[in-house]
């Protein structure tokens, strides 16, 4: 089966899909913007097709189940007709009480910050590789800013999330941007794509959430063609600043219970994640068979740093400054807010070693 020219598999044999509908003449169904069924070849397994985005998840994220999942999904798309995207979230937010006002003020911050923090991402990233040739996926694309950003970087761009909801989302910033772009809903350690679909994979924010780090690492280096290369950025466990889900300082070095404790009596869901360092984000890439492993710190962008208050922007340009001095890319790598990881699959194979846990 094939999604605007990108190419799907069962993810959970590797067989071949077929939608149940009628098949217009690249193997989608023809009546692809209404609810289906796709059926998969080899182990008989079906998935739903849901608003149009194949749900190829062989579990759901921690936070939801599967059908709470897809009808909060139908609601968004109702409540949502005709708005853009930035009303598009205050309707999300509206109707996720699950997350406090103060996380949720956060959240809507960085996601209308993200387009430009998504280019400025890329281009650090770009200048450090080479040229592109092929087609891009995002995991974990979540509302899409990074598919918005490569677009015209690549031939295709596809992205895929866990959370349908999120890509009902996704394609309200996708629309609103002109971009066409495949999503998919899928699990990151179960990737419905063939060995080597693409030339470049990024996971922005997204290691840190999966329940098994490594198949995930592991499917992206399965993806990727002979000599392509991942773009990682990961909140750095041994952060100083603010704890990008709590806003708790040094929130990376608390114990689980406490972060736990602080958010539940604000209200809200304590984030269910596992940090990473330099070393154990390193470790994690080498493990999955990845060569020519770079980390840095985070390059704050202009447009994330006018998103902040005046001390927020005050701390930034501390840290910006401390990321052009001697040595000071070592100690942001050590204690800086986030990293950045550049990686890419050997055209020959290599034995794995089994990732570092701290």
């Amino acid at each position: 089966m094939r999604l605007a020219g990108i190419d799907l598999v069962c993810p959970a044999c590797g067989g071949g899909l077929a939608s149940r509908g009628s098949r217009g003449d690249d193997g989608v169904a023809a009546d692809i913007a209404d609810d289906g069924e796709i059926s998969c070849t080899a182990c008989g397994r079906t998935y739903p097709m849901v608003l149009g985005i194949p749900d190829l998840r062989l579990w759901s994220d921690p936070y939801i189940s599967m059908d709470e999942d897809r009808a909060k999904a139908r609601m968004l798309a109702e409540r949502c007709a005709g708005l853009g995207f930035a009303e598009s979230l205050e309707v999300y937010y509206s109707i996720t009480t699950a997350v406090p006002p103060f996380q949720a003020r956060r959240f809507v911050r960085a996601l209308l910050a993200a387009d430009g923090r998504s280019r400025d991402w890329l281009d650090n990233m770009d200048a450090r590789s080479e040229p592109y040739n092929g087609d891009l996926l995002d995991v974990g694309c979540g509302t899409a800013p990074l598919l918005v950003a490569a677009a015209p970087r690549f031939a295709r761009v596809c992205g895929v999330d866990v959370a349908m909801r999120w890509l009902i989302m996704a394609r309200k910033r996708l629309d609103e941007a002109g971009v066409a772009a495949p999503l998919v809903c899928a699990c990151a350690e179960a990737l419905p794509f063939p060995r080597e679909s693409f030339a470049c994979v990024t996971a922005d924010s997204t290691l840190e959430h999966l329940r098994d780090q490594s198949a995930g690492s592991r499917e992206i280096h399965r993806v990727l063609c002979a000599g392509g290369r991942v773009y990682v950025a990961t909140p750095n466990r041994r952060s100083l600043g603010p704890d990008p889900h709590t806003g708790l300082p040094a929130g990376g070095w608390l114990p689980d219970s406490l972060t736990a404790a602080y958010v539940r009596r604000k209200g809200g869901i304590p984030p269910l994640r596992r940090l990473l360092t330099e070393r154990a984000l390193r470790s994690l890439l080498a493990g999955a068979g990845f060569e020519r492993i770079t980390v840095e710190p985070y390059r704050v962008s202009a447009v994330q740093r006018a998103s902040f208050g005046p001390a927020t922007r005050a701390a930034i340009d501390a840290y910006m400054v401390v990321r052009k001095l001697p040595g000071g890319s070592g100690v942001l790598r050590a204690i800086g807010p986030l990293l950045n990881a550049t990686a890419y699959k050997p055209a020959h194979r290599l034995p794995v070693s089994p990732p570092v846990v701290e």
